[in-house]
C-alpha cells in the first residue's frame, strides 16, 4: 500500500510541474483549470509566531481556476472515527483562501467533504483558526485535505494539526445523504 501513495504522490506531482518544485516535504500542489506556473508554493517564516514556519500559496495572475498544497493518507487508521483538520489561515486579496478535507470511500467515491466554501477567508484577513471535521467511515480508502486558494490573491497557512477527535464535536462538511426511495413533491405543494 505504501508504494502504491508513494507512486500516486510522484504522479500527481509530475502532473503540476514547476508548482511542485517549492512544495514542503510530504506536500504537493494540484491546480485545477489553470497553468501550474499561474500559482506557487512554498514556506517562509510565520508572521503569527515567531519560530515557526508559515506555508503560503500565491496566484501570480487572476484565474479562473485554484491550487492546492495537499496531502494524500491511507484511511485505514482513522476508519469508524472523526478527524479534524485545522489551523490558522491569512489572506491578501484572495479569491478565497481555504482549509479542505476530503474522505474516499471504498468505491472512490467521496464519503465526505468540507472546503470551508461557506466561511472561506475572503480579501484580506489577518489570521483566524479553523476546523475542518468529518466522519471516516469503515470502508473508508483515503483522506485528503490541505491549503485552498481560489482565483486570485495569496492564502498562509500556520499551526496545521490533523488529529481524532470525540463524537462530540460536530462535523462541518456535507455527509453523504440518503436518497429517497421515489419522486416526491412532484407538485411543488410542498
Amino acid at each position: 500500500m505504501k508504494k502504491l501513495l508513494t507512486k500516486t504522490v510522484l504522479f500527481a506531482c509530475c502532473l503540476v510541474g514547476a508548482a511542485h518544485a517549492a512544495a514542503p516535504p510530504g506536500w504537493f500542489v494540484y491546480v485545477n483549470r489553470a497553468p501550474s506556473t499561474d500559482f506557487e508554493a512554498g514556506t517562509e517564516p510565520s508572521h503569527r509566531a515567531s519560530g515557526s514556519i508559515s506555508a503560503f500559496l500565491r496566484a501570480k495572475t487572476d484565474s479562473n481556476g485554484f491550487a492546492t498544497l495537499m496531502q494524500t493518507v491511507d484511511a485505514a487508521a482513522y476508519q469508524g472515527k472523526r478527524v479534524r483538520f485545522s489551523g490558522y489561515l491569512r489572506t491578501k486579496a484572495a479569491g478565497k483562501g481555504q482549509l479542505w478535507m476530503r474522505v474516499d470511500g471504498a468505491d472512490k467515491k467521496t464519503a465526505a467533504f468540507d472546503n470551508m466554501e461557506d466561511r472561506a477567508q475572503q480579501g484580506d484577513q489577518d489570521w483566524q483558526h479553523f476546523d475542518v471535521v468529518l466522519d471516516v467511515p469503515a470502508d473508508a480508502r483515503d483522506i485528503a485535505f490541505g491549503l485552498l486558494l481560489q482565483n486570485r490573491g495569496e492564502v498562509w497557512a500556520d499551526g496545521l494539526a490533523f488529529d481524532v477527535v470525540d463524537k462530540s464535536v460536530p462535523t462541518t462538511g456535507n455527509q453523504p445523504h440518503a436518497l429517497p426511495a421515489a419522486p416526491v413533491n412532484l407538485h411543488f405543494a410542498n
